[in-house]
């Protein structure tokens, strides 16, 4: 099915992704995408694992972009990187650890004919620790990373936005889900959670209010509560519950680090303090 509209296609269509150690996934992620997609740029943020070597050795449609992630301009500055380096009419812009499914892919080369159209947004169907998820704002994904080259920028250095050029007519709607896989276990969880943490400090201190004690109690307990009870966490059961509470430990988290940062003690002064200490002590007074 995929075949027939590729034969057919008028427009080429490419793959901008953004990638760091991700050998695990990298081998699945581009051999989904070879059969149909026209080009596939990979983003790398300074792997130190075998990622680069798999990425190299794909082929010739496969191209390898280093690019070290800067602190100003986080995910979203590695993302239009990957605009600048492409060449397709449009792009899809992924992670490594999503797949397209069949009916998605034949949707999206339909879809691209149009010519009345700059992008469209398709659903993510996302899944925890290897199970799909209904509730808890996991199903709420639903943005414009199909887009027309030249038409769209990216923007924030977390949770990097999407922003496309022209009216929202010009923004189409896909009905067919992109599985998103998220994490092999919660080990990995944890680990990318802290650096989404430290981004998240790093926007809490660029609004210039200073971090409050009732700031690590409310806006937790909030997330909790927005989570497991108001996006309906708990329709997955213990699952939900574990993804609400993590959420609310990763809100306390960017604002321990925050708070950290605004009250910073450097150790020098202790040390300089306990010299003084020696340097003043009498035994015998």
């Amino acid at each position: 099915m995929v075949d027939e509209v590729t034969s057919a296609n008028r427009v080429t269509l490419g793959v901008v992704a953004i990638s760091r150690n991700e050998e695990k996934d990298m081998r699945a992620f581009l051999a989904h995408l070879l059969p149909w997609v026209d080009e596939i740029i990979v983003v790398d943020d300074q792997s130190t694992d075998s990622t680069t070597d798999i990425i190299r050795a794909a082929g010739p449609k496969v191209k390898l972009l280093q690019h070290r992630m800067s602190e100003e301009q986080g995910f979203a500055g590695q993302r239009n990187a990957g605009i600048e380096a492409a060449t397709a009419d449009w792009l899809l812009h992924m992670d490594i650890d999503e797949r397209v499914t069949p009916a998605l892919a034949y949707e999206m080369l339909r879809a691209i004919q149009d010519e009345t159209k700059n992008a469209y947004r398709y659903h993510l169907h996302n899944f925890f620790l290897h199970r799909p998820m209904r509730g808890g704002s996991w199903q709420s994904w639903n943005k414009p990373w199909l887009v027309r080259r030249g038409k769209h920028h990216f923007r924030n250095r977390v949770h990097e936005e999407c922003i496309v050029d022209g009216a929202s007519e010009t923004i189409g709607q896909l009905t067919a889900k992109m599985w998103h896989l998220n994490d092999e276990n919660y080990r990995e969880r944890m680990r990318k959670s802290m650096q989404y943490c430290e981004l998240e400090a790093d926007r809490i201190l660029e609004r210039g209010c200073p971090v409050q004690w009732y700031d690590f109690v409310v806006r937790p307990g909030a997330m909790l509560l927005r989570r497991y009870i108001l996006q309906q966490g708990f329709r997955d059961g213990v699952l939900g519950l574990i993804s609400a509470i993590h959420s609310a430990d990763a809100v306390f988290r960017a604002y321990v680090l925050a708070w950290d940062k605004q009250h910073d003690i450097p150790r020098s002064q202790l040390e300089q303090e306990i010299l003084e200490q020696w340097s003043t002590f009498d035994p015998d007074r």
